[in-house]
């Protein structure tokens, strides 16, 4: 499949944009001389076994993106083929990056695969929520392999590497639990966060996991952990409204 493709560049007026449908169509919702915020939307049913998602985004020196999922992403069972979604984030000097996904629903007889790689300019900012949800209404749920990595210029940030399956769970990994709900801040130290329910590891580079596992997605507490750590510094100019 063709990837996805994400680039945004200051200009004097509006930001210069460069978006690319592949399984995820970016959409266009507002924009100013060094930002833009997007929607993403299926571009059609998503994820069957073999699909292949690849979302690539670059964001320039100085820019903010906001990227906001539309719908969420089931990973259907298919007879042990598996599917991959990954995605590859460049932020610029001083850049800012908002990705707030929703979750990733594994089907019973699912087999996912999910890499997140980003590369942080000096100076940059990202804040990213992830979320997986092993199985639906009923369902035991299927197999995923998550694969995070940030680095900066100075080395690597963040390196973290989860598999589960819901048809085999294992103890000190999720165990009895259905539901992962991730918020990662990475670029500075995130403000503190007295949210209960949530387990928080501040990484020994600039940046903080915010973590929940439990029954339901709906009961997690990390909208308002969102919420607290999305104050980041603004690029410079303000947005103008263009249509969608």
């Amino acid at each position: 499949m063709r990837a996805t493709r994400i680039v945004v560049e200051a200009a004097s007026v509006r930001a210069r944009l460069v978006l690319s449908a592949g399984a995820v169509v970016p959409r266009l919702i507002e924009r100013g001389p060094r930002s833009a915020r997007i929607a993403l939307v299926a571009g059609g049913a998503l994820l069957l076994g073999g699909d292949r998602v690849e979302i690539v985004v670059t964001v320039g020196d100085g820019c903010e993106l906001d990227l906001e999922d539309i719908g969420g992403t089931v990973a259907y069972g298919a007879d042990g083929a598996a599917s991959t979604w990954e995605a590859q984030i460049t932020l610029g000097a001083g850049a800012r990056l908002r990705w707030a996904a929703l979750p990733l629903i594994v089907a019973d007889g699912a087999d996912v695969r999910r890499r997140t790689r980003m590369r942080l300019g000096a100076g940059a900012i990202a804040l990213v929520r992830e979320g997986v949800v092993l199985g639906r209404s009923g369902e035991r749920g299927g197999r995923a392999r998550l694969r995070t990595s940030v680095a900066d210029d100075g080395g690597p940030v963040l390196e973290e590497a989860l598999d589960v399956d819901g048809a085999h769970p294992v103890p000190g990994v999720l165990g009895t639990h259905r539901v992962v709900d991730t918020v990662v801040r990475v670029g500075d130290r995130p403000p503190a966060s007295a949210v209960p329910g949530k387990a928080l590891l501040e990484l020994d580079a600039p940046g903080a996991i915010a973590r929940y596992l439990g029954a339901a997605a709906h009961e997690s507490p990390l909208a308002t952990v969102w919420d607290q750590w999305s104050a980041l510094p603004a690029a410079e100019g303000d947005r103008v409204a263009v249509p969608a």
